[in-house]
């Protein structure tokens, strides 16, 4: 009686690892992307060039300007020396976090 127990027991935790095993997880990420279309930077709006103007931005230069059209927002390439830096801003100039 007691090998029979014993034998039901391993043929139970041997059949529930087998389950286990053969669980699949799958996680799927969707991402939207803006509308990010390059532009030059005397296309940026006047607030925004105004914004990076300002002490916080002194001495980094713009690289590259994008128009996200979706948000209706601003992404700036700025580089200072090797150091670079993204910024966003709205159409009024102010920084989004």
């Amino acid at each position: 009686m007691k090998k029979v127990i014993l034998s039901l027991v391993v043929v139970f935790f041997a059949a529930g690892t087998f389950v286990n095993a053969t669980t699949i997880s799958t996680t799927v990420v969707a991402v939207q992307q803006d509308d990010k279309v390059k532009i030059k930077t005397e296309e940026l709006p006047e607030a925004v060039k105004t914004a990076l103007q300002s002490a916080d931005y002194q001495g980094w230069t713009i690289s590259a300007a994008y128009h996200l059209k979706s948000a209706d927002q601003y992404e700036v390439e700025l580089k200072k020396d090797a150091e670079t830096k993204t910024v966003k801003l709205d159409k009024d100039g102010k920084e989004v976090k």
